[in-house]
């Protein structure tokens, strides 16, 4: 009888022991039979779907992008727990990369690290796996500008070391540095190559007009007290920069350095773009208002960032000269969400000394 007692005892204290503690939460990773393509190449990698989005390795996204215009540097403070990445540095590995075979989705919990992307702190949701971060694939593409595709017919995430420079040398062997880039973005959309064909005629209209006309003075002041020799060349350089490149706005500017025979220009021309479409972009598209309220804030901007500039100009102010411009004519671009207006040297105060590049408060409207 007493042996019963104690067995039936036993028995309940077990139940009430395993009823005090908690079932253990499923993970929310199960590894993803997704297809990977980086830039046209079937990779074979550790992919985890994790409420319907597929993340990646951090550091396998770093070596595939090795040594394209994509790579990023990856980086850990044990102290800080903070990851750092620097957007256009050479990652270094660290031999974790790419190992596939083993399903650690068991182990997924919302990473706590600390995330600063050149220098800054960025918000983006991370998982850690097997003492590994993973990240959604589209966030990282849209803070290390990289483009990011899907295929739905063979279920492919695709991803594009988003673009290229084409640098085309028009110097033609003469005593001076002149040159001329494009993007060429990477991508088989309709919007993607209207966008690299109006770009490609922006260059060969350079080259059919603009280059023959600065090579005929470079050759005209050869010789001359002040003209170019090859120790001191004659500059006409076309550099472009990718400003932005996200699934909703690319951002290029192609900026111009002048100088020849003591006279010294520069400046930039801006082409800015709905990802989705192809089409041309403008400050009013980005920003709220009538074109006048537009203007004010520039000039508003203007004047906040560089005090005094009301007193430069000789026919006009610049305040004025801004007043009198067209939208749609005015150039800038969006670096990190931020739209920077771009004033050519002399374009809104003769003689003032050097462009302008001013920064407008505010977030962006999103695009239609």
């Amino acid at each position: 009888m007493k042996r019963k007692w104690f067995s039936l005892c036993l028995a309940l204290s077990l139940c009430l022991v395993l009823a005090a503690v908690p079932a253990q939460a499923a993970s929310p990773a199960v590894p993803s039979a997704q297809d990977f393509l980086v830039d046209g190449g079937n990779v074979e990698t550790e992919v985890y779907n994790i409420g319907g989005n597929n993340y990646f390795k951090l550091r396998d996204i770093a070596m595939l992008l090795r040594g394209t215009e994509s790579c990023f540097s990856v980086d850990y403070d044990d102290a800080s727990r903070t990851i750092s990445l620097v957007s256009g540095e050479a990652y270094v590995p660290d031999g974790t990369e790419l190992r596939t075979g083993v399903d650690r989705s068991a182990s997924c919990v919302p990473s706590s690290q600390r995330i600063v992307l050149d220098g800054s702190p960025v918000e983006i949701t991370a998982y850690n796996i097997g003492g590994n971060n993973f990240f959604k694939l589209r966030d990282l593409g849209e803070a290390l500008r990289f483009c990011v595709d899907y295929d739905s017919e063979t279920n492919t995430a695709i991803v594009e070391s988003a673009y290229y420079i084409r640098h085309t040398d028009l110097s033609q062997g003469y005593p001076v540095l002149m040159y001329f880039e494009v993007p060429v973005f990477k991508g088989n959309s309709a919007a993607l190559q209207k966008i690299n064909a109006e770009l490609a005629a922006v260059e060969q209209e350079y080259i059919r007009t603009g280059a023959p006309d600065a090579l005929d003075l470079v050759r005209e002041s050869m010789g001359d007290k002040y003209g170019p020799t090859a120790e001191s060349p004659y500059q006409n350089e076309r550099p472009a920069t990718v400003c932005t490149c996200t699934d909703e706005l690319i951002s290029v500017t192609i900026d111009y350095l002048w100088c020849m025979g003591g006279v010294f220009d520069y400046g930039a021309d801006s082409y800015n773009y709905n990802a989705k479409t192809g089409e041309r972009i403008y400050l009013n598209d980005l920003i709220g208002g009538t074109d006048d309220q537009i203007r004010e804030v520039i000039i508003d901007a203007l004047l906040a960032q560089y005090p005094g500039i009301e007193e430069a100009g000789v026919t006009e102010t610049p305040m004025d000269a801004i007043r009198g411009m067209d939208v749609r004519d005015i150039d800038f671009c969006v670096r990190d969400g931020v739209i920077h207006v771009l004033f050519d040297k002399y374009e809104i105060s003769y003689g003032a000394a050097g462009a302008f590049d001013v920064s407008l408060s505010g977030a962006l409207q999103p695009l239609g």
